[in-house]
């Protein structure tokens, strides 16, 4: 009898442990926390670097899905970006069919983290610096237009696949745009148009992953170099990162065609051209 509630116990520690590490992000010293509403947010989970009190002015970011997603789908681009060091709030939107539901969660999420960085309860409380967004579909064409209506008040703005984005003269952020060349859904020329329609002087990059369609950048199970180009332009643009300039200014990364980088008046080398090149 005594046996059997050995190996009972030894059962139940082990099933409890699957459960905590399953519910635990993969990357390594990630920490998490659940907000569950905000402006236009249906929920939120934070993600920070485990040694974030040994830091200071980290930046930030709001990232989410797209039409009908959740944030859940995006989880495999916050996990990264909190390893590097930075501080991601992945949102879901209240309305996740509309680009107005998500311009409105991501001024909601923007609202969150300078909320989170004021509260002496919160694990990154006073660590943020800059602050950008990133958004995916009808999330992508959010955080465009977002961008244009907030100018200097975010730092970068990443969209991924965006559907119908509209800048304006007065975006300022430092925005990369990446499609899929099989896109049917939000076509390349949708992103590369948005491209094109930023204003001079405004640090932009675009490029478009080969072969891939508009579900590429959901709830992805094996990262790519589009990761690394999003972890370096964060790194470069909020954190003021030199080294990760060249991650993605020498051109496509693997995979990657129909690059184009401009450095505007935000590169380290003083250049205003237009760098562009395919793979």
């Amino acid at each position: 009898m005594k046996a059997y509630r050995k190996i009972l116990v030894l059962l139940l520690a082990l099933g409890c442990l699957f459960m905590f590490t399953a519910c635990e992000p993969s990357g390594s010293g990630v920490q998490t926390y659940d907000i569950r509403s905000g402006s236009g947010i249906s929920s939120a989970r934070v993600f920070y670097p485990g040694n974030i009190a040994q830091l200071s002015n980290v930046g930030a970011t709001t990232l989410s899905s797209g039409m009908g997603g959740s944030k859940e789908g995006m989880y495999w681009l916050a996990e990264p970006l909190a390893e590097a060091g930075m501080v991601v709030i992945a949102v879901s939107a209240s309305d996740n069919m509309t680009v107005g539901g998500y311009e409105r969660s991501h001024r909601g999420g923007l609202d969150l983290l300078q909320s989170e960085n004021s509260s002496s309860r919160s694990p990154i409380y006073g660590k943020i610096g800059k602050r950008g967004i990133i958004g995916y579909s009808k999330g992508g064409g959010a955080v465009i237009n977002v961008a244009s209506a907030l100018g200097n008040q975010v730092g970068t703005c990443v969209a991924l696949a965006p559907w119908s984005p509209s800048p304006t003269r007065n975006h300022s952020a430092a925005t990369m745009i990446l499609t899929g060349t099989a896109d049917t859904i939000a076509p390349a020329s949708m992103g590369s148009g948005a491209y094109r329609s930023l204003p001079a002087g405004v640090p932009k990059l675009y490029a478009s992953m080969r072969g891939e369609s508009h579900f590429y950048w959901n709830s992805r199970r094996t990262l790519g170099s589009e990761t690394d180009f999003i972890r370096a332009w964060l790194q470069f643009y909020l954190e003021d990162n030199d080294g990760a300039y060249n991650v993605f200014s020498q051109g496509p990364g693997s995979g990657m065609t129909d690059y184009q980088f401009d450095p505007g008046t935000g590169g380290d080398n003083g250049d205003n051209g237009d760098n562009s090149g395919c793979d």
